[in-house]
């Protein structure tokens, strides 16, 4: 690894660079110390190029024990091979980051691309435990490193969408609205097609969008149409996630109001079950009293408006 003091424009730093890759820090810092990223020190500090880091994420890196020639290249391989309409939900059940993984690897084994669910659930919570795959603006890329591929039938991508947001260790502390369940089987596929999406996925506007829709095929449309520029090479800058608020179609905002209704429909049964509650606990004699006043209050306040409207009169 070179040393070099100079400037550079596309030089980033250690959490630039997570952030580029969608990593953490500390599995970047690892790959660095072990010389597996390309690098260079400017003032004793971790610098990287862009380009090289380009480069290196399109290399193609496949194990001993695969057959090159059979193993898909991550940077030819077709987006819409992975992501057909059925790895889309748009609307997940789930509301705890188990529950997540659990549905989106259910998804793939209902699909046959998945043999072995509860080992492939149990391999990425591991992965999780060890540091959370949410970044910042609300998007997860959930993925292991296993090699046990015999379990994964063939590569797959499954994306889900949550409205409501689920907490899922981001650095920002905010809620994760977008997961990509990712079993590429190969590192050949992995490093590539992971690095395609962090790059489709760098702009806010491109996360509300995806959010937005209630569509798989609309889901997919858009995902197609940013990897195609990014394998063009024309990914637009990162922008600032707050820049970017969805805005619900049709079919969200029904969704959207029908739950608040249900929310405020069960909190009004719920008062009314205390209240009733309560009113069971007093006695008959001080409930009559209580029933009594407040036939006098509403007495009182009846005149008093009573008397307001003749005045205007």
């Amino acid at each position: 690894m070179a040393k070099n003091r100079g400037t550079d424009a596309q030089l980033l730093t250690m959490h630039e660079l997570a952030a580029y890759l969608h990593l953490d820090e500390a599995t970047v810092s690892k790959l660095v110390m072990q010389g597996k990223i390309p690098s260079l020190q400017v003032d004793r500090q971790w610098r990287f190029k862009r380009t090289s880091i380009d480069e290196w994420i399109e290399q193609q890196l496949v194990g001993d024990d695969e057959n090159f020639a059979d193993v898909p290249d991550g940077m030819k391989l077709p987006l819409e091979d992975l992501v057909p309409d059925q790895a889309i939900i748009t609307n997940l059940r789930a509301r705890t980051p188990v529950g997540v993984i659990e549905e989106l690897a259910a998804r793939a084994y209902t699909n046959g691309w998945l043999a072995d669910k509860p080992w492939f659930v149990g391999a990425v919570v591991e992965r999780e435990s060890l540091a959370s795959t949410a970044m910042e603006g609300g998007v997860a890329f959930l993925h292991t490193r296993a090699k046990d591929k015999g379990k994964i039938a063939r590569p797959f991508m499954i994306v889900g969408g949550s409205w409501e947001g689920i907490m899922f260790s981001a650095p920002d502390n905010n809620p994760t609205y977008l997961f990509f369940l990712m079993g590429l089987k190969y590192d050949r596929l992995h490093l590539p097609i992971l690095g395609r999406l962090a790059r489709a996925l760098r702009n806010s506007a491109t996360i509300a969008k995806l959010r937005s829709l209630s569509s798989p095929d609309q889901v997919r449309a858009v995902l197609l149409k940013e990897d195609a520029a990014v394998r063009l090479g024309h990914a637009p800058e990162p922008q600032p996630h707050v820049a970017f608020k969805p805005k619900l179609d049709r079919t969200l905002r029904l969704r959207a109001i029908r739950r608040l209704q249900t929310q405020k429909q069960a909190e009004i049964s719920t008062a009314e079950r205390r209240a009733a509650a309560l009113d069971e606990s007093v006695p008959k004699s001080a409930r009559a009293a209580r029933a009594k006043t407040a036939k006098g209050e509403a007495r009182v306040r009846a005149k008093a408006a009573g008397k307001a409207a003749a005045g205007k009169k």
